[in-house]
Order: structure tokens, then sequence, then C-alpha cells
């Protein structure tokens, strides 16, 4: 099977969680005879925009991080672009979600109505956005705060609806 993976994180730098997640899943499908990709956006410390890691192919788009609204919009429009030229080539069996952003692009493809969808949360984006941001008093950024939390609600809310099966890591 070709199966694209699609995560907001790369393989190639195990830091976290959702990072050993995707390396376990990704390098065992390829021990068991299938073509993975992983679609995911460029991070400062990539070099390339296609790296071949223990023979999962991890392609990248930009990602404009200087704002919000550039953060949504990068990831939605370079995202899309760059799932429309990878199914073109690999015609995708199965597209396994990770994460909502790099999701969202994927989602408003016309190319990926037809592929089976499996959405994976390894935690929700607004929660972990709850938690991280800082707290900061005010009109004005109560309001940005507010604007981000909706949408990454909503964002999130799109690749579970997307998607044709749901799974909740525990981990």
């Amino acid at each position: 099977m070709n199966i694209l993976f699609v995560a907001d994180v790369s393989m190639a730098d195990v830091i976290g969680g959702a990072e050993r997640v995707l390396y376990e899943q990704s390098t065992r499908l390829v021990k068991k005879g299938h073509a993975i990709h992983i679609l995911t956006r460029k991070l400062p410390n990539h070099e390339k925009y296609q790296e071949v890691i223990q023979g999962v192919n991890e392609w990248r788009y930009d990602c404009n991080q200087s704002n919000p609204g550039s953060f949504i919009k990068t990831n939605w429009s370079n995202a899309k672009r760059l799932f429309e030229c990878l199914q073109q080539k690999y015609h995708f069996d199965c597209i396994n979600y990770h994460h909502p952003f790099s999701a969202l692009g994927v989602n408003h493809s016309k190319m990926s109505t037809r592929v089976p969808k499996i959405y994976i949360c390894h935690s929700l984006s607004f929660e972990e956005f709850l938690s991280r941001s800082a707290r900061q008093s005010g009109i004005l950024h109560s309001a940005l705060n507010y604007f981000q939390l909706f949408a990454r609600m909503k964002i999130e809310k799109n690749g579970l609806y997307k998607s044709d099966k749901r799974y909740e890591d525990k981990t």
C-alpha cells in the first residue's frame, strides 16, 4: 500500500511523543513492505524539502509562523499544493492524519475525497494552546487568544469529521 502520514512534526528529530508515534508507525510499516510518505511543514532545523529516513519519504512545505493568520493560510495552501503533487505521483491508498494544521490543506483538496482517512488524536490542539500560551491581560490579547482558540477548535474538528476513522492516542 501507498500510505501518506500527515503531521505537524517531523520524524527526523524524535523529541516528543507525537514524533515517536510517527516514527514507530512509519518505519514499522516500511518493514512490512508498504510505501510510506510523510507530509509535514519544513521546520527551522530542516535543510531539505525532502528526506528519506529509514525508508520513509518525508516531504516538507514552507510555513510562515510570523502571525496566526499567516500560519493558518500558509499551512492550508502549501500543504494542499504539496499533497496534490504527491497524490498525482503516488496515488495514496490511505491517509493517516496525526495533526490538524497539515491536514487542513489535504482535506480541502478535491484529490483527497476518495482516499480513506484515519485521524490519530495525540492531544487536542486547542487544549495544548491553552496550556502553553502565556496569560496576558488586556482586551486585545484576550480577543486574539479567543480567535486562536476558536480557530484551532474548528481546524481540528474539520480533520476529525473528514476522516473515516478516529483514534485517540492514550499514551
